[in-house]
C-alpha cells in the first residue's frame, strides 16, 4: 500500500508539471491527434497532454445493458404466457366435429360411450386380473374396482361410460397376455368419477447477479376414473365354500352342573 501511495503522488506531481508547459505547435497536435475519440470533443485552444493522449473506455457490463436484458427476458416471457394463452383459449373456443373428438381421444387412448342410465349395473365383484393401460404417455396398473389419476380428458364428463382401448399387458393366475405393443381384443371399461385439481406446484426462476426472481404456482388438472371391467382374458371363477356357520348352543345342562 505504501509504493502504491508513493506512485500515486508522484503521477500527481508529474500531471502538476507537464501541465505547466506551453502547448506544443499546431503540426505536432494534429499529427498526435489523427485518431481522436469521438465521444470526447474539446477545442483546439484548450488542448492539454491529457486530451492527445485520452483513450475511450470500455466497460464489461453497465446498468443501461443489464436493464436492457432484463427488458427483453421479460418481453420474451410475455409473448410465451401470451401464446400459450392464446392456444388455450383457442381449443376452448373450438367446435370439435364428432370424428374429431373421437379421433381425438382414440390418440390419447380412450373412447366415450356416453352418460351412466340408472339401470346400468356396472360395479361387479373383486376378479383376480389385472390389466396395464395406457393413457396419454402414462401407464397403469388396474384391476376391477381401482381408482386411477390422469390427466384431464377432454370431451367426457362426470358419470360417462370410457373404454380404455391401449392395453399393453394382461393377466390372471393362470395366463398372462402380453401386446405388441398393443392388444387388439382386450378392453378396460371406466366410469368418469369427478374432475379435480391436484395439488399446487412453486415454480420459481432465478438469475443471479440479475437482480432476476418470477415466482409461479401451477395446479394440473386431474380426471379421477374408476375401473369397471376387464375383458380379453379368460376369467377363473372363485370357489366359495358358502356353509353357513352353526350358531354356538349351550347346553341348559352343563350349565345347571356347573352352578
Amino acid at each position: 500500500m505504501a509504493h502504491r501511495r508513493c506512485l500515486l503522488s508522484l503521477a500527481r506531481h508529474a500531471t502538476a508539471i507537464i501541465s505547466q508547459k506551453k502547448m506544443p505547435p499546431l503540426s505536432a497536435v494534429e499529427v498526435l491527434t489523427q485518431k481522436s475519440n469521438p465521444a470526447i470533443t474539446i477545442p483546439n485552444s484548450e488542448l492539454s497532454w491529457f486530451s492527445l493522449w485520452s483513450h475511450s473506455r470500455h466497460f464489461s457490463s453497465s446498468k443501461s445493458e443489464d436493464s436492457e436484458t432484463e427488458v427483453e427476458v421479460e418481453m420474451e416471457e410475455a409473448s410465451d404466457v401470451e401464446a400459450e394463452n392464446d392456444n388455450a383459449a383457442s381449443d376452448l373456443g373450438r367446435d370439435y366435429s364428432p370424428e374429431e373428438k373421437e379421433a381425438e381421444a382414440a390418440a390419447i387412448g380412450y373412447k366415450v360411450l356416453g352418460p351412466l342410465q340408472r339401470s346400468d349395473r356396472v360395479f361387479k365383484d373383486y376378479e383376480p386380473v389385472f390389466a396395464v393401460v395406457q393413457i396419454g404417455s402414462h401407464q397403469f396398473k388396474v384391476s376391477n374396482g381401482d381408482s386411477i389419476f390422469t390427466e384431464r380428458l377432454k370431451f367426457c364428463e362426470v358419470n360417462d361410460n370410457l373404454i380404455l382401448n391401449k392395453v399393453l399387458l394382461l393377466g390372471s393366475p393362470t395366463q398372462t397376455i402380453i401386446g405388441r405393443p398393443i392388444l387388439p381384443d382386450a378392453a378396460v371399461h371406466a366410469v368418469v368419477e369427478e374432475h379435480a385439481l391436484d395439488a399446487k406446484v412453486i415454480i420459481f426462476k432465478k438469475k443471479r447477479r440479475k437482480n432476476y426472481r418470477r415466482t409461479k404456482g401451477h395446479r394440473q388438472e386431474l380426471t379421477k376414473l374408476r375401473i369397471t371391467d376387464i375383458q380379453g382374458i379368460e376369467k377363473q371363477e372363485i370357489k366359495t365354500d358358502r356353509k353357513p356357520l352353526e350358531a354356538a348352543v349351550k347346553n341348559p345342562e352343563k350349565i345347571a352342573a356347573a352352578v
